[in-house]
C-alpha cells in the first residue's frame, strides 16, 4: 500500500471500466474514492458513485478524467452516465480548490490555462509513451478484429493502407503486415520512409496517397486531423472499408464518407472497449506514480 495515498480524497469523473478498475486500485492504497458519471455502470452497486459533482469536486485532492481527454466543449467522456459533463462550466471550475491534482488524457488549450490560473496541478497523460506504448497493442487488435467483422475478405493478401506512423500506426502496420496483408504507410515526413520501408511495407508521403487509396481494401486512420476529406473520400472505391482509430478530433469526414455512401468507422477507446483489464492495468500502474511525485515535489494539496 502506498501510505502517502492514504486519505487523499480522489474523484474519478467519467470513463469505462478502465476508471473503474484504477477506482479499486486506488481505493486498496488507501484512498477515499468516489466515481460520477457511472450511473448506469452494471455492477453500480460494488462502487461508490456520487451524484453530487460539485460538492465532490470541493472535497477532492485529485480528480481524473479520462484518458480520450477534454475537448473545445470541455465534454468528458461518460458511456455509463445518465446525461453530458462539461469541465468548463463556471460552477465546476469554481469548485475546484487550488493545488488539486487534475489528470486527463488531454485538456484544450484554452481550459487548460484557466486551471493553471486558478493553480490547479494539471498532467496531462495521453501522449505519455508509459500509456500511449502499450495502449497502441489494444487499439491495433482492436482495429483489426473490426476490419475482420466488417469486411467479406481476410486480412491476409487485403490491400491495407494505414496513415500515420505513429505510435499506433506502427503498431498496427506491423499487426496487419504478419497477418499476411499488403501493407502501405503513409506520412506526412520524408524521414520517416525509409523506416516503413525497412519493416518491408510500401512507403508513401501523404500528399501522394490519392492515387493508392483506389487500390485499398481497408483504409486505417491514426493521424488526428482531417485528411480524408471530401474530395479524397470521392476518390475512394464504394467497397473500401474506412476505419479511424484516432484520438479526437480524427482524420475522417464522416458526414461526407455518408453522403458518398462509404462504410466508415470510428473506434473511439478502443483499449477499453476490447481489452479493458489489460488497458485497465497501465492506468493503475501509472496514476498512483502521478499522485506521489506530486506529493513528493511538494505539490501540497
Amino acid at each position: 500500500m502506498d501510505v502517502i495515498l492514504l486519505g487523499l480524497n480522489i474523484l474519478i469523473i467519467g470513463g469505462d471500466r478502465r476508471e473503474v478498475e484504477v477506482y479499486y486500485h486506488l481505493k486498496k492504497n488507501g484512498a477515499n474514492v468516489s466515481l460520477y458519471g457511472f450511473e448506469k455502470y452494471p455492477h453500480s452497486g460494488d462502487i461508490t458513485v456520487t451524484d453530487n459533482l460539485i460538492e465532490s469536486i470541493r472535497i477532492s485532492d485529485v480528480i481524473i478524467t479520462p484518458l480520450t481527454g477534454i475537448e473545445a466543449n470541455g465534454e468528458v467522456y461518460t458511456p455509463f452516465g445518465k446525461g453530458k459533463v462539461c469541465i468548463n462550466q463556471p460552477d465546476i471550475l469554481k469548485a475546484i480548490k487550488p493545488k488539486t491534482l487534475f489528470i486527463a488524457g488531454y485538456v484544450w488549450p484554452s481550459l487548460k490555462e484557466i486551471l493553471i490560473q486558478k493553480n490547479i496541478i494539471v498532467k496531462e497523460t495521453r501522449e505519455m509513451d508509459e500509456i500511449s506504448v502499450p495502449n497502441a497493442i489494444p487499439t491495433a487488435e482492436g482495429a483489426v478484429y473490426t476490419a475482420m467483422a466488417n469486411t467479406e475478405i481476410t486480412i491476409h493478401n487485403s490491400n491495407c493502407l494505414v496513415l500515420g506512423f505513429g505510435r499506433c500506426g506502427q503498431i498496427l502496420a506491423r499487426t496487419l503486415k504478419a497477418l499476411g496483408a499488403e501493407v502501405t504507410v503513409a506520412v506526412r515526413r520524408k524521414e520517416v520512409l525509409p523506416w516503413i520501408e525497412a519493416c518491408k511495407m510500401k512507403p508513401l508521403l501523404l500528399e501522394n496517397f490519392t492515387e493508392e487509396i483506389k487500390k485499398a481494401d481497408i483504409i486505417f486512420n491514426t493521424i488526428p486531423s482531417l485528411v480524408l476529406n471530401a474530395e479524397i473520400l470521392y476518390r475512394i472505391n464504394k467497397a473500401t472499408l474506412i476505419i479511424d482509430i484516432a484520438s479526437h478530433p480524427g482524420g475522417v469526414d464522416f458526414a461526407a464518407a455518408e453522403r458518398l455512401n462509404l462504410k466508415a468507422i470510428l473506434l473511439l477507446g478502443l483499449p477499453g472497449r476490447v481489452a479493458p483489464q489489460t488497458a485497465a492495468k497501465i492506468l493503475c500502474k501509472v496514476y498512483p506514480d502521478i499522485i506521489v511525485s506530486s506529493l513528493k515535489r511538494g505539490e501540497k494539496f
